[in-house]
């Protein structure tokens, strides 16, 4: 037995799925540090100084680490929907949803059938890690989204019959300029993986010898590189931050320390096996799954088909520049999950010869679907009602009995906090005990140099410590202030240091 539905049914059952997905329980978990800390309190303090080009934490740190789309995306949250934390991760959630829908159309391109089609946005929707990146503010799921956008772009550029080509480049140096807008070069990954395949399918003359190639080389400057420029121009040493910190010190350097190394490169094989759970059980015990790619005549038939080729390159490039950097990270491999949703459903049984007019969804997959969507969503629901030390939400309930009626400051030694600006914490600042600091554009204070602050405030200080390894060593370099101070234990092995002024 089969179910068909036209165009318009299949689009509003797909659009009921993504917002569900999207959307459920996002304000249920308080903001998370380190990450969404930073990123929530950037948008605010950029709000709060009405200056939306500069990212600045709290009142002096200029915070270059991401360029400004996410902070924007955070400020049309809260525009739209309030303060509160579903409103944070609101863009992040639309821009998920906005990547399944284009996986649709890039797999409707491909193919020309609504049903593969609908099936390839439904898998990336349910994989594991998109759905996890989705609940969490990092630039991560809207760079996703203009890569892959980038990548329909560049299809509609390229494939056979493809009409107004030039078009497309242009709106391609857009997509990437936007992507580039979002993480940096990260966004120009992906862009290796076209120039592969242009080689491959020997196609470099027709793409660069376009007309139109002048435009988008343009359009990507203006979008993409005119926010750097300006930064740069305004703040000086800007531009050798920007070269350390979003190339040589990811891609070469190991001083950001997150799994350098080829032993670190292992973090991609359960993020990419497990994270496209459910539908990675299909690569296994399938003539055409995994052991396929272990014949030659696997990869004739994936050369002489474009959308495979595409499809491989999409994969097998960003995969090997992601294992060969010094820096990596389980979601820096996001942009990857839509070539491999649209991989994985040239896999899943889909009756031959439908018209693409027509979607059809066998009833023992959807019910599946709807059982796994049910348990992502409970998932979600019990992750944020365990308790947790990044939960910034916590924290803060901890903190306010503690907090003076005036002017005061919180403290964090090593371990951020900055989630406390979301709730209203009137001054947040870090400071280091570490001899090799995370490198910010602003150099992050040690203890010394905040006493010497101290001197000239006339108020509290609220010293947040994680740990007792180091609790001894500050409260002696505290006493020699003169201030008072009074020692609390707090939930998750941390201590507060009040220190008042005589």
């Amino acid at each position: 037995m089969e179910l068909s539905y036209n165009k318009i049914t299949i689009f509003l059952i797909l659009l009921v799925l993504l917002l569900v997905l999207a959307f459920s329980f996002q304000g249920i978990r308080g903001v998370w540090d380190p990450d969404e800390g930073y990123y929530i309190g950037t948008a605010i303090s950029m709000e709060a100084q009405k200056n939306y080009l500069v990212p600045i934490l709290g009142e002096e740190e200029i915070f270059l680490d991401k360029p400004p789309v996410l902070y924007w995306g955070i400020l049309g949250g809260f525009k739209l929907f309030g303060h509160s934390e579903s409103a944070a991760r609101f863009f992040t959630g639309l821009c998920f949803g906005l990547t399944a829908m284009v996986v649709l159309a890039l797999e409707f391109s491909m193919s020309g059938r609504l049903d593969k089609a609908f099936w390839a946005a439904v898998m990336y929707a349910t994989m594991i890690i998109p759905f996890i990146a989705a609940d969490f503010v990092t630039p991560d799921t809207p760079l996703t989204l203009f890569t892959t956008l980038s990548m329909l772009c560049f299809w509609q550029s390229i494939r056979p019959n493809g009409t107004k080509t030039g078009l497309w480049i242009v709106l391609l140096a857009i997509a990437v300029g936007l992507g580039f807008l979002t993480k940096g070069p990260a966004a120009l990954i992906p862009c290796g993986a076209m120039f592969v395949y242009l080689l491959i399918q020997k196609q470099m003359k027709r793409f660069f010898l376009n007309p139109w190639i002048v435009a988008a080389a343009m359009m990507f400057a203006a979008v993409g590189l005119s926010w750097y420029i300006y930064i740069s121009w305004k703040l000086p040493d800007a531009g050798a931050y920007f070269f350390d910190n979003m190339i040589w010190g990811r891609l070469v350097s190991g001083k950001y320390q997150r799994n350098p190394g080829a032993v670190g490169a292992l973090i991609y094989l359960p993020v990419i096996l497990l994270g496209t759970m459910p539908w990675s059980v299909l690569w296994y015990g399938n003539n055409r799954g995994l052991r396929a790619f272990l014949h030659g005549r696997t990869w004739k038939e994936v050369f002489a088909n474009p959308s495979k080729t595409l499809l491989a390159c999409w994969i097998l490039i960003p995969l090997i520049v992601l294992c060969a950097a010094s820096s990596k990270l389980g979601f820096y491999a996001l942009p990857i999950f839509p070539a491999l949703a649209l991989a994985t459903v040239r896999l899943f049984s889909c009756p031959e010869n439908r018209e693409s007019t027509i979607a059809t969804l066998q009833p023992p997959k959807s019910p599946f679907v709807l059982t796994w969507v049910v348990a992502l969503l409970l998932a979600r629901l019990i992750l944020g009602a365990i308790p947790s030390s990044h939960d910034c939400r916590t924290l803060w309930h901890e903190l306010k009995p503690y907090l003076p009626d005036g002017q005061y400051e919180i403290v964090t030694v090593d371990e951020r906090a900055s989630g406390l600006w979301f709730y209203g914490a009137r001054e947040v600042e870090n400071i280091t005990r570490r001899p090799t600091p995370y490198p910010t554009f602003i150099p992050t204070e040690n203890l010394e140099n905040e006493i010497g602050d101290m001197a000239q405030d006339d108020y509290p200080h609220l010293f947040l410590i994680q740990g007792k390894k180091h609790l001894p060593s500050i409260k002696n370099v505290l006493s020699e202030t003169g201030w008072d101070i009074k020692e609390i234990s707090l939930k998750y092995n941390r201590w507060l240091l009040i220190c008042e002024p005589q």
